[in-house]
């Protein structure tokens, strides 16, 4: 996804998933195409992207992992059983990223108030000898 979500190229929702759960832009694609079109298998997600079923189920791992996916088990009844993925709502998903936004500015904020505070000379000092 590669629409700007404001005047600046790198904020893109690709870009800012991507950052704040750690996932790669395919990652997001699956994401995206699981939040379309409903819950789904692997199978199926790999033909809509035009990718290997592996490829998919990385991408599920990780996403799952990131909290944005669940996997169920669903039971056939000549035994057997597949898994179904389903993406978290996009309405968490926007919550969480607001949240971790929100505790990045108050993360900053301290350290630049730590730097007013006088620890300006103490930072310059291990900026100067971590870059010899």
């Amino acid at each position: 996804m590669s629409k700007s979500i404001s005047k600046s190229p790198a904020l893109t929702l690709e870009n800012i998933m991507c950052c704040i759960f750690d996932i790669k832009p395919l990652d997001v694609a699956v994401y995206l195409t699981l939040l379309k079109n409903g819950p789904s298998r692997v199978s199926t997600i790999a033909q809509l992207l035009n990718r290997d079923r592996s490829t998919i189920q990385r991408s599920m791992q990780n996403l799952i992992r990131a909290g944005l996916v669940r996997r169920k088990q669903v039971n056939l009844r000549k035994g057997g059983y597949f898994y179904r993925y389903e993406a978290v709502p996009f309405s968490e998903v926007r919550s969480r990223i607001l949240e971790t936004i929100e505790e990045w500015r108050n993360e900053v904020r301290r350290w630049i108030e730590a730097i007013d505070r006088g620890e300006l000379e103490r930072y310059i000092e291990e900026y100067i000898k971590n870059k010899r």
